[in-house]
């Protein structure tokens, strides 16, 4: 008898199935994950924007129970009263920081005249603005702010203190310059000033009633600029801008002018260009900030020693005043100055400049020639342009080269240095005597004539 073995088809999953299924599964779940996620920070969010809210009220409330004469910051120069500028305050389990500002406000539409200081009365009332500013969860600064119109009681009054304008220029441009920070204070008054103000788009800040005082420190910074600070007077210096005053009865105004921030580059360089490091060089001027009982200026960077880069023979200036810089190679063992490349003295920055400033050096113990050409009558004026001839008895060196604008001249200005002998020098200058005379060579030979005048 035959029995047959019955057996049954099974089906199974191939691994590209599995696959499939656990990516699609992972779809969902990370979709679901981030949408949950998404959602928990919106609402994490909106309670925070919901307590910054309430914190502004809060604030803008203490503000509205107070006495119209206490409505004001401390420390201000316009706005004296009981309001705090800054704080941090928790708030929902969060850090919010409050800042709040007081302003005086003219109003066009009070029947006088319609700007300051032709308006006598030109503090008509006072806008209070409140900011609360808090960091989210993803560590970007949100905020809220809220502003309200405070009027005094009664009819206009005379304004408490006197007004008071500044103006910020840009001196390069003479274009305002808007959105800088002016920051005045005197802890001589009593209660003290500290108060920050921001210029307007017209680099313009009028402070209808500021308070009658003298001497207020100011400062004035803003991004990309040098920063400007006021300064005392003394028996031996007086700044070109000293403290502030504002004075009862006329507009005080007072002009600052700044500068756009440049880099300046020193390098220390043969006349082939290669880099020399390890040079040390002495270095002062910068802005005019004032004058000293003598009349000298006083400069804004005062004189420093600072030393070229060993590799790049360079030393970077970032962020410097514009202005004129005096640089000067301090004595070397291996090299001398030769002449500075622009060839001028002193350096000039330009405002919001990348400025290279090269002290050309040559070493003492190459053959070379190092030539001034100096005027006999104008007490060793430079001679620019004179015409100089090298040649060693059969052969020209070079012929007519000219003096720089300090009157010098360097050979070799390339790879090959000159030979340990006699040379014939040739000096030619349009309205001056000639010169020729013989010279030796030797190491670097420096070599100074002087043209008399025909």
């Amino acid at each position: 008898m035959l029995f047959r073995k019955k057996t049954k088809n099974k089906k199974a999953f191939s691994l590209v199935e599995i696959l499939i299924v656990i990516f699609i599964a992972s779809v969902v779940f990370t979709s679901f994950y981030s949408v949950s996620t998404m959602g928990t920070r919106y609402i994490i969010e909106a309670k925070n924007r919901l307590a910054a809210v309430a914190l502004a009220n809060e604030k803008m409330e203490i503000v509205r129970n107070l006495a119209y004469d206490k409505v004001g910051i401390q420390g201000s120069i316009d706005i004296s009263g009981n309001l705090l500028p800054e704080e941090d305050v928790t708030a929902n389990g969060r850090s919010y920081h409050v800042s709040m500002s007081v302003r005086y406000f003219d109003d066009p539409m009070d029947g006088t005249t319609t700007s300051s200081p032709a308006d006598l009365i030109p503090n008509d009332y006072k806008i209070v603005r409140v900011i609360i500013s808090w960091s989210d969860t993803a560590g970007q600064m949100q905020k809220v702010s809220l502003s309200s119109r405070f009027v005094p009681p009664g009819l206009e009054t005379s304004a408490g203190g006197s007004p008071l304008a500044i103006n910020v220029v840009d001196s390069d441009t003479l274009l305002p310059v808007p959105q800088a920070v002016v920051h005045i204070t005197n802890n001589t008054m009593s209660p003290v000033i500290n108060d920050s103000i921001q210029t307007d788009n017209e680099g313009h800040i009028m402070l209808p009633a500021a308070k009658i005082s003298s001497d207020d420190h100011l400062s004035i910074t803003k991004s990309g600029y040098e920063n400007l600070e006021t300064m005392d007077s003394s028996a031996t210096f007086l700044p070109v801008y000293g403290h502030v005053s504002v004075v009862g009865g006329f507009l005080n105004t007072y002009n600052y002018f700044i500068n756009r921030l440049s880099t300046l580059t020193v390098k220390t360089a043969d006349y082939q260009n290669n880099s020399v490091g390890n040079i040390e060089f002495s270095i002062k001027g910068g802005k005019i900030i004032g004058h000293d009982n003598l009349g000298v200026s006083v400069f804004s960077l005062p004189p420093a020693i600072a030393t070229t880069d060993a590799t790049t023979g360079e030393k970077k200036y970032q962020d410097i005043v514009s202005g004129s810089y005096e640089i000067t190679m301090n004595a070397n063992t291996q090299y001398a100055f030769i002449d500075y490349d622009p060839a001028v003295f002193p350096a000039v920055l330009p405002p919001s400049s990348d400025t290279t400033y090269t002290l050309r050096v040559a070493d003492k113990n190459v053959n070379s020639l190092f030539l001034k050409v100096k005027d006999a009558d104008a007490v060793g004026a430079p001679i620019v342009g004179a015409k100089v001839t090298l040649t060693d008895g059969a052969t020209d060196i070079f012929t007519e080269k000219l003096t720089s604008l300090n009157g010098i001249l360097f050979y070799p200005d390339n790879a090959t240095p000159l030979e340990n002998k006699e040379y014939t020098l040739k000096i030619e200058a349009d309205g001056y005597t000639s010169d020729s005379r013989t010279i030796t060579i030797n190491n670097l030979t420096s070599v100074e004539v002087s043209l008399t005048k025909i």
